[in-house]
């Protein structure tokens, strides 16, 4: 009787006309750790409209994104499909960049996109807040968020109409590397979703609200800090950007019982990947990046679940139960798609294939088990201990991650080590080697690419090659003139640009490159 009832419903979600269906909200920070809410555990964080989120809607544990860093995860998100099959491996970044990493210059407008689907389907569709499904168009010229279906946009990191203008903080101008713009960003982004969504009233909408926060750079102004008097640095910084970011939130979901909306309103909340690698020493780059996993091993740029587990809370009245946690259910970033379709009524295109599955049934509070594995391929770089993995799979709870040469290979219980610190490969040869054949019958069917080189933490490195030089080259000086957003580091769009002759310069920038983190140190620089 309960199964019918569940279809019964499901049923009467497909029978709803276009004015009927329900608005989507999409809320989706940025380098945000499990552990940085309240109501996960976190000791001192105030967040207290994500946990009434969770209060009046369920509390995913087992959500995972289909990629440790933010381009290829919200390429998952909007297209239902692994980054892979888009070739898009790490952040998009400089042409030259995404052409040393055999990645596009974007994300091809003409892939399977939610927004497209929601605005023929009839939905208003507004993009606020992060993009990064291209770069900004420094040397490419990035296709502008209208030709990926939406209606309005202010974005940072992507092309066209930034987020100040026309905001209440319209006198502030920036980027997210500038301290005094990243702490007023997101509550640009909220303005012109707030706005925006008055607006569309008649109208069901799709609305991306895609924080900043937290993200370096993390920052706070002494109002953000009067919440936490007493928290020394670089904690304080970090709550404050949190907290920041929670009372934007709160924000939205005041405009939603203000208007009536609620409870025709899905409300989803998550993260990109897990929380930045901090630094330990005032001024270094990433100095305010504290983030919590709570307690899962590995950070952004890992395939161990602290990279890739991150929150997921999802709130819509008489659909979602409330104050549930749903500690057995695995969903993952290519879900999205197939179940906002499913929950508003609208159908999938013709011929499109999603790697991700409908778990609406999740969403309602029906038990779920995930009828396929979960696959990931990482082709970053590997500079911190638990950064190693290449390619990774989930079946259930059990987790293998591995190198691409398949001489390290891990396997985890996550229902008994959800830390993953007991690795069962030698004890579990059989699962372990039916995994590893799985990983490399999924990677067959990926675009073909020459693979990256065996982690580089895991190897000697050659000597490097020095770059030529003219004599009296003063390096110090000119680091600090090629460092354009100042932050202590060079990436390789700002070094190619500071060379007279930019020949081989990918090549040239690895040589300086020591630790192969993607950037280079002014120690690394001026040493050679």
């Amino acid at each position: 009787m309960r199964r019918f009832l569940c279809l019964l419903g499901f049923s009467l979600v497909h029978a709803l006309s276009a004015a009927e269906r329900p608005n989507v909200l999409f809320i989706y920070a940025d380098d945000w750790g499990w552990g940085d809410l309240a109501c996960h555990g976190h000791p001192h964080l105030k967040t207290p409209n994500l946990d009434r989120i969770a209060k009046e809607g369920t509390d995913f544990h087992h959500f995972v994104v289909c990629n440790p860093v933010c381009s290829p995860s919200r390429t998952a998100i909007v297209t239902g499909q692994y980054p892979a099959r888009h070739r898009v491996h790490q952040h998009f970044a400089s042409h030259a960049e995404n052409e040393a990493r055999q990645m596009p210059d974007w994300l091809d407008p003409k892939a399977p996109l939610l927004s497209r689907i929601f605005k023929e389907a009839g939905y208003a569709t507004g993009h606020f807040g992060k993009w990064h499904l291209s770069g900004q168009g420094k040397d490419t010229s990035p296709p502008l968020p209208a030709e990926y279906g939406y209606d309005e946009a202010r974005a940072w990191t992507g092309p066209g109409a930034g987020v100040f203008e026309g905001s209440s903080v319209e006198k502030i101008s920036g980027d997210a590397h500038d301290k005094h713009a990243a702490s007023f960003m997101t509550i640009a982004a909220t303005d012109h979703a707030l706005n925006f969504i008055r607006k569309a009233k008649d109208k069901p909408f799709y609305v991306n609200l895609w924080l900043h926060e937290t993200h370096h750079l993390v920052s706070a102004t002494d109002e953000d800090k009067k919440e936490y008097p007493d928290t020394a640095e670089p904690q304080r910084t970090y709550y404050s950007a949190v907290t920041r970011a929670d009372k934007q939130i709160g924000r939205m979901l005041a405009l939603l019982d203000e208007l009536k909306i609620a409870d025709n309103t899905l409300v989803l909340f998550s993260s990109d990947n897990g929380p930045e690698n901090s630094m330990p020493e005032p001024g270094q780059k990433f100095y305010f990046s504290v983030g919590d996993t709570g307690g899962l091993r590995g950070r952004k740029r890992s395939l161990y679940m602290g990279g890739v587990n991150v929150p997921f809370l999802v709130r819509w009245p008489g659909h979602v139960p409330a104050g549930r946690v749903d500690k057995t259910s695995v969903i993952a970033g290519v879900d999205m798609l197939p179940t906002l379709l499913a929950a508003t009524g609208v159908s999938m295109p013709a011929n499109y294939q999603p790697d991700g599955v409908n778990v609406l049934a999740a969403f309602q509070g029906e038990a779920f088990t995930r009828p396929q594995p979960l696959f990931w391929e990482w082709r970053g770089p590997n500079s911190h201990d638990h950064d190693w993995p290449q390619l990774s799979m989930r079946d259930g709870f059990h987790t293998l991650v591995m190198s691409r040469d398949e001489k390290q290979v891990e396997l985890y219980d996550l229902t008994k080590d959800r830390s993953q610190q007991h690795d069962l490969a030698t004890s579990e040869p059989d699962r372990t080697a039916k995994m590893v054949a799985a990983i490399k019958n999924w990677k067959a069917t990926l675009p073909e690419q020459s693979d990256p080189p065996a982690p580089t933490a895991r190897r000697p490195r050659a000597p490097a090659l020095k770059t030529p030089s003219k004599p009296g080259t003063d390096y110090t000086a000119a680091f600090k003139r090629w460092d354009k957003n100042s932050d202590g580091f060079l990436s390789l769009e700002e070094y190619t640009n500071g060379l007279a002759q930019k020949e081989n310069a990918p090549q040239r920038f690895k040589n300086f490159d020591k630790n192969n983190d993607g950037k280079v140190s002014e120690e690394e620089f001026v040493k050679r």
